[in-house]
């Protein structure tokens, strides 16, 4: 383990928008430090590192820097074998979600992962530490509603063609392993598995109405939860004019025996209201700024100290079974069974 005197060396791989932000958030972070990045476009990196600390392969950086965590903001596709890399070069990972393109990306990273019990590998479903989520999720399952009937999950985003332009593997199957869904819809949907439980069956519906791209900017579904909960959802990607000033807006609205709550997104503009019961008193489990920023910290904890981090492969391969199960689903007009990462 390293020595939490000193400040844990991060490698960035992809630099990008989000990696932009990431490098941000770790100047509020005690024990972090960003020494090295990567990106084939090497401009990028240097922007991130410095022009000593800049490569433009991932062999390269692990060749010239002594790392102690990747911080990994790819193209989905290339998830699993950059995970897969750092793990073998001894280098606990934080990678972006969703885990992969396919819950069988998913089964391949675990078993993987599985010969390397001293890393740690998380993904940054960052809404799981949004204290608003954190309370409806410990809320629910702490009977704060009772019984729990059925929620709506809401996504609507506005995504125009430069969007595409910009990242053109966002476009295809292959290299996104799917649409709306995956991309923006994950991140609420985590959050409802969170607080329902285990998805069991789901019937879906996705296709493309809007975009010329190979994956859906439209995704709806019915989940069967553990314990005879329902939920519903509801995503796309085309939305105009816009839902807020951040071209995005999701709700999750939960109905119970007790009352109901509903939660409006993403942060910073979030909000949580309880009716008909109330307000759940909830310790907050990280401090700081943001939500991305608490997730950021929180995984340096469980490096450094063993503490609790939400988003392990287990708990973030929840979102992809769901998801991959309610394409399977589109494409065989039937309610689809949801894989499980383990069998119990």
């Amino acid at each position: 383990m390293t020595n939490i005197d000193e400040k844990l060396k991060f490698g960035v791989i992809g630099c990008g928008w989000i990696s932009k932000q990431f490098s941000l958030l770790t100047r509020f972070i005690k024990n972090v430090k960003i020494v090295a990045a990567t990106d084939p476009k090497i401009e990028l990196a240097k922007k991130i590192a410095g022009k000593n600390h800049a490569y433009s392969t991932t062999k390269e950086m692990y060749s010239n820097e002594n790392l102690d965590i990747v911080y990994i903001a790819t193209p989905h596709y290339l998830h699993k074998p950059m995970i897969q890399e750092a793990l073998e070069q001894g280098v606990h990972v934080l990678c972006e979600k969703p885990v992969g393109t396919s819950f069988k990306d998913a089964k391949e990273i675990y078993a993987i992962s599985k010969k390397y019990p001293n890393l740690k590998l998380g993904f940054n479903y960052n809404y799981r530490y949004d204290h608003k989520c954190i309370r409806l999720a410990e809320g629910i399952r702490n009977g704060q509603l009772g019984d729990v009937y059925y929620a709506n999950c809401s996504i609507y985003f506005s995504r125009n063609e430069e969007y595409f332009q910009k990242g053109m593997w966002r476009t295809k199957k292959e290299t996104a392993g799917g649409g709306t869904l995956l991309f923006h819809g994950s991140h609420i949907i985590d959050i409802m598995i969170w607080a329902l439980g285990e998805p069991l069956y789901v019937m879906g519906e996705v296709d493309t109405l809007k975009h010329k791209t190979e994956v859906e900017d439209l995704g709806l579904a019915v989940v069967e939860f553990e314990g005879k909960k329902y939920g519903q959802i509801n995503d796309s990607s085309f939305i105009e004019p816009k839902m807020s000033i951040f071209r995005d807006q999701v709700i999750l609205e939960i109905f119970g025996e007790k009352g109901r709550c509903k939660y409006k997104g993403p942060w910073p503009l979030s909000s949580l209201k309880w009716k008909g019961v109330k307000k759940p008193k909830i310790k907050k489990q990280v401090k700081g700024f943001s939500h991305f920023g608490r997730s950021i910290k929180a995984f340096t904890e469980w490096v450094l100290y063993d503490k609790k981090y939400f988003n392990t492969i287990q708990e973030s391969s929840k979102v992809l079974a769901l998801i991959s199960a309610i394409y399977r689903s589109s494409e065989s007009g039937k309610k689809e069974k949801v894989e499980k990462l383990e069998n119990n």
